[in-house]
């Protein structure tokens, strides 16, 4: 292995140096590329549909992205500097970065002037949807987790789905319910399973995103430590919106690129310990209690496109 090997990638307009690792088991330092599907063999199947992107040109401020961050570990100061430098580059895309820092003990690491700064009175998950509700944004919100950095042509493509279906949540990652038990399956859903956005990456519009600021002390509460949903903020605002809007989420898949995820370290992850998934685990628990609380064996939906989306060039 190479270890903090340079990978440039052309993420925006500038080219950005990312530092990485590479191995035989990771040769491109984090980015995932999916077999490129053709458009014929896309019909053909009659089972995938393409995303083409939104030209570069500028959008109007409100229709542009609010990325919202938040981050609580010393540990990854370095994932910070290198988003925040990324994503207020995308000034085409992105009109401001909210950094939600919820660490109560430890001081947040820099954050340069261009980036809004929002130091939490509390450690809660739900953080990253309340706590932006006070401030001027856009239309569409991104809240995204702090090991990862997307590439603006696929923020692009999300933005499409997003002004198609503004009322369901829009992401690159999507598990499923169980239909009967509620157990939450951690592998990809197929096209009639319910399916739940996991908060690594989630594109709502704001009208969405401010019903977390309006949820019950209930709901609220069972994510904090010891709670039922301890940690799952993303079932309970797949919950909240699915319920109020009736459809599900939509999914897209990045395969081309420039379209790509990267991968950031991701020490003392929360996904990473035990009795997280399974029948018995926290996520199904959270489900099942999701479930009763709303009463509505509809809650989680199969997504609102049945097609496989996928984001090209």
């Amino acid at each position: 292995m190479v270890s903090a090997a340079a990978l440039r990638l052309c993420l925006t307009h500038q080219t950005i140096t990312v530092n990485s690792s590479f191995s035989l088991q990771d040769p491109l330092g984090g980015i995932t590329l999916f077999p490129r599907v053709t458009r014929a063999s896309c019909s053909a199947q009659r089972d995938c549909e393409f995303v083409n992107p939104l030209s570069e040109s500028s959008f109007r401020k409100e229709d542009k992205i609010t990325v919202v961050l938040m981050g609580y570990k010393p540990a990854r100061s370095h994932n910070y500097l290198q988003l925040f430098e990324a994503y207020t580059a995308m000034r085409n895309t992105v009109e401001r970065v909210v950094f939600i820092w919820n660490n109560l003990e430890i001081d947040p690491p820099p954050v340069p002037p261009d980036v809004h700064l929002i130091r939490a009175s509390r450690n809660d998950m739900m953080n990253r949807y309340a706590l932006t509700k006070d401030y001027p944004h856009t239309n569409s919100i991104l809240t995204v987790d702090d090991d990862v950095l997307l590439s603006e042509g696929l923020l692009r493509c999300m933005m499409i789905q997003l002004l198609a279906h503004n009322t369901s949540i829009i992401g690159l990652d999507a598990r499923s319910v169980e239909p009967g038990t509620g157990n939450y399956m951690s592998r990809p859903p197929t096209l009639d399973t319910p399916v739940i956005i996991i908060g690594k990456t989630m594109l709502m519009h704001e009208r969405v995103h401010r019903r977390a600021a309006e949820i019950p002390d209930a709901l609220r509460k069972a994510v904090h430590r010891g709670g039922v949903c301890e940690s799952c903020d993303d079932l309970v605002m797949n919950a909240v919106a699915t319920a109020a809007s009736g459809v599900g989420p939509v999914q897209l898949r990045h395969n081309v690129w420039p379209h790509v995820r990267m991968r950031l370290p991701a020490p003392g992850g929360v996904s990473s310990t035990s009795n997280w998934y399974g029948p018995e685990g926290r996520r199904s628990a959270c489900a099942r209690w999701l479930f009763q609380r709303f009463g509505d064996d509809g809650l989680f939906r199969p997504r609102s496109v049945r097609k496989q989306l996928q984001c090209v060039d």
